[in-house]
């Protein structure tokens, strides 16, 4: 728990590839970007007097998680969440984003472009 009585949840996720991995923490779209071999933790913070997430049914668990071919997406089921290195600083949104498009690769940008520019047609 935080200072303000708050349960506090923490999820390394590690890059075990030989690519970059995008990780993208909802809901604030925010990306991030894991060369192989690296690891960051995703924190999830609740609400003071909220009870600790019990896991057993959709939302009562800290994190949903999904995976796609170079990219995991993190919900955090919380009042606030973020992504750390293992120091615990703070992984900016865009951390270690490629400058240009990476072959065969659209990102959660690309998607999401793709799927509204589909919904207009």
């Amino acid at each position: 728990m935080d200072d303000q009585g708050g349960p506090i949840a923490r999820m390394r996720v590690e890059n075990h590839s030989g690519q970059r991995l995008e990780l993208v923490l909802e809901p604030y779209a925010s990306d991030h970007w894991l060369m192989p071999g690296e690891a960051f933790v995703v924190v999830a913070v609740g609400s003071p007097g909220d009870m600790p997430w019990s896991g057993t049914t959709p939302d009562a668990d800290p994190f949903q998680v999904d995976h796609r071919a170079g990219s995991i997406t993190v919900h955090v089921n919380s009042g606030r969440g973020w992504v750390e290195d293992l120091d615990g600083k703070e992984v900016e949104c865009a951390h270690q984003r490629p400058p240009v498009a990476e072959p065969g690769r659209v990102g959660a940008l690309g998607r999401l472009v793709r799927g509204l520019r589909a919904g207009s047609s």
